[in-house]
């Protein structure tokens, strides 16, 4: 867990850092606003068409080497960022970027459905998820000490280097079957040994009846709207901050990481909740729940954050909106685990595909709203809509039925 953990903060740290560097980027390549929207939805493109291949890479050689080897190449495209010189070369980068980085949380959960009990599974991917939200919560202020000290070029230089250690550390540590690995005893795979089945050859999936699951359009339309939500958070807040509520560099900067540092404690809290509700009341109950509650109030915090004049209000406000969904975020992983098991590194990247045409779909209406209407409301309107729908759609969701 403390791998996952310091994995996920990594990648969002590099993930982030350009919502925080984009105005000065912008400057220096002189890009408009919807340009700035294209290069964000760039590396979601790479990101979505690269979920399948990754999480099947992970099911069928284990998470091992691919986690190792995709995040030696997101690191290196990290750094990369600080060659670019053109909006054509910026795109380009971000894409194989977004490519790289597709390949994380379909092999966590892969991991985690061979070493982890069925009643901590919501719990491990909160914690896991709450990494990312550490590292959201962490790129702006480093980011904008960076920027201010060294420039952007400089700053993705430098946020280069982390992964590559990070992978060097897994590959030596970490073994894809728990009965390899020399410091696991004899207790530990006994409570293991009931998750036996994920470490048997994962089966073909029969893609023509998968597909005509309800269940499974059910789970990846929420994960989509959640996409659409979360994406606004990690990539138009900061310069939101700058310019809609006027807030200097520095200030923004810092406020900006508001929305992650309660995701940070949102996501191992929805988890634990997940898993004593599934012990207490079982499994439907204890995923649906917690994703009803999450998505409403990821909705019903947007207005008032969108309205209230005070800048400080309304980054409390759309923090907590941010921060309700985020409620949800680790129990959608481990519907991902209840209804694949052997194959949750394949169905986790099917989610995370339908979610990155979320996050598209986001950068592109804010890009485009500012572009032309210079608005910053429907798109937040926008986000209430769906997650409104994502609480519908939980109601849907079965975690009992065996999708692959």
């Amino acid at each position: 867990m403390g791998a996952t953990f310091l994995l996920a903060l990594i990648l969002y740290l590099d993930r982030a850092a350009l919502s925080v560097l984009a105005p000065a980027i912008r400057q220096d390549l002189g890009l408009d606003a919807l340009e700035l929207g294209w290069v964000f939805s760039a590396f979601v493109w790479g990101y979505a068409l690269f979920h399948i291949p990754a999480g099947w890479l992970g099911d069928r050689y284990g998470p091992r080497g691919v986690l190792a080897i995709i995040v030696i190449l997101w690191s290196f495209f990290t750094a990369a960022t600080a060659r670019a010189r053109t909006f054509a070369s910026l795109m380009a980068i971000r894409f194989l970027f977004g490519a790289a980085e597709a390949g994380a949380a379909p092999n966590v959960s892969r991991s985690f459905a061979r070493w982890i009990p069925f009643g901590e599974r919501a719990r491990a991917q909160g914690v896991f998820f709450a990494g990312m939200s550490a590292g959201g919560a962490l790129a702006p202020p480093l980011a904008t000490v960076l920027l201010v000290h060294l420039g952007w070029k400089a700053a993705f230089l430098m946020l280069g280097g982390f992964g590559a250690v990070w992978a060097l550390a897994w590959y030596c540590w970490y073994r894809n079957d728990p009965q390899t690995h020399p410091a696991v005893n004899a207790a530990e795979l006994e409570l293991i040994a009931p998750q036996g089945e994920a470490a048997a050859p994962a089966p073909e999936i029969a893609w023509s009846r998968l597909l005509r699951k309800s269940n499974l359009w059910a789970l990846l339309l929420m994960y989509f709207t959640y996409g659409y939500t979360g994406y606004i958070y990690i990539t138009w807040f900061p310069t939101y901050l700058r310019e809609a509520r006027h807030l200097p560099v520095s200030l923004a900067g810092f406020l900006a990481s508001v929305p992650s540092l309660l995701g940070m404690a949102a996501k191992p809290l929805g988890g634990w909740w997940s898993d004593r509700l599934t012990r207490l009341r079982g499994v439907v109950l204890g995923r649906r729940l917690v994703g009803v509650c999450g998505f409403s109030l990821g909705a019903l915090a947007v207005l008032p954050g969108i309205m209230v004049s005070d800048p400080f209000l309304a980054v409390l406000f759309l923090a907590a909106a941010d921060a309700g969904a985020a409620l949800a975020h680790g129990v959608c992983f481990a519907v991902c685990l209840d209804v694949g098991m052997r194959r949750a590194g394949t169905l986790s990247a099917l989610m995370l595909t339908m979610g990155s045409l979320g996050n598209a779909a986001s950068a592109l209406a804010f890009g485009g709203f500012l572009e032309y209407s210079n608005s910053w409301a429907p798109p937040f309107l926008i986000a209430m809509a769906a997650n409104l729908a994502g609480a519908l759609l939980w109601l849907k969701i079965d975690p009992r039925e065996q999708l692959a």
